[in-house]
C-alpha cells in the first residue's frame, strides 16, 4: 500500500477509531458483551457496530475497508465474525508513512 493510500484510509474517523478499539478491546468494549474473551478471536462486529453507531452495511464496508488493507485478521466463528489487528501489518503502514513524511 503506498503512503497516500495509506493517509486515505486512516483520515476516516470511523476506521481510526476501529483501530484504537481494537488496540486494548477489553477496555474499549468494557460493558459490552461476548461469547468469546477478547483475546481469543478479537472483537465480534456486532459490537464494533453498535460502538460506532452505524448500520450493519457500513461497518461491514468499514471493516472491509481495513481487512483488505491487511490492518485487520477476520474470524469466522459459526455466524459471527470477530475482528482483530494484525500488528505487524500496522508497523509496515507506520513506517511507510512516516518514511514518506520525513522527505517532505
Amino acid at each position: 500500500m503506498s503512503p497516500e493510500n495509506a493517509m486515505k484510509l486512516l483520515s476516516n474517523p470511523v476506521r481510526m477509531a476501529v483501530l484504537q478499539w481494537l488496540k486494548s478491546p477489553a477496555d474499549a468494549f468494557a460493558g459490552y458483551s461476548q461469547l468469546y474473551d477478547f483475546s481469543q478471536y478479537g472483537v465480534c462486529a456486532s459490537l464494533i457496530q453498535d460502538k460506532a453507531g452505524l448500520s450493519q452495511p457500513a461497518t461491514s464496508l468499514c471493516l472491509k475497508v481495513l481487512q483488505d488493507a491487511g490492518m485487520l485478521e477476520a474470524t469466522k466463528v459459526g455466524k459471527w465474525t470477530y475482528y482483530r489487528r494484525s500488528e505487524p501489518r500496522i508497523a509496515e503502514v507506520t513506517t511507510s508513512v512516516t518514511d514518506f513524511l520525513k522527505l517532505l
